[in-house]
């Protein structure tokens, strides 16, 4: 009975840490294994100088923090006026994950 219970428990444990991707970007494709993406989210085509980027991170699904908001960004950057907005995402073995705003643009 204790083998059976031994075996069951590693059973999902595996099985939720290979198939239900704990930590996840939440946006864009997603890997099995790996994931690596960006996203274009916003352009307008004009040239910047100004360019700052800020991330939120996931442990498991269990943990996240962060503060890729776009208020945080302009605050930290001095930017004004957003020209163009991307995400990129990073997903290893749904163990963890991120998501990064990058902003660029002008005072």
């Amino acid at each position: 009975m204790n083998r059976t219970f031994f075996f069951s428990t590693l059973l999902v444990v595996f099985s939720s840490l290979f198939f239900g991707n704990c930590a996840s970007p939440g946006f864009g494709p997603r890997g099995f294994l790996y994931t690596k993406t960006k996203i274009g989210i916003f352009g307008t085509g004009e040239s910047s100088k100004r360019r700052a980027t800020s991330c939120v991170h996931s442990v498991l699904g269990l943990v996240s923090f962060g503060d890729a908001s776009l208020e945080f960004l302009k605050s930290r950057s001095k930017i004004q006026n957003v020209t163009e907005t991307n995400w990129t995402t990073l997903s290893i073995f749904g163990i963890y994950a991120n998501l990064c705003v990058e902003i660029s643009g002008n005072e």
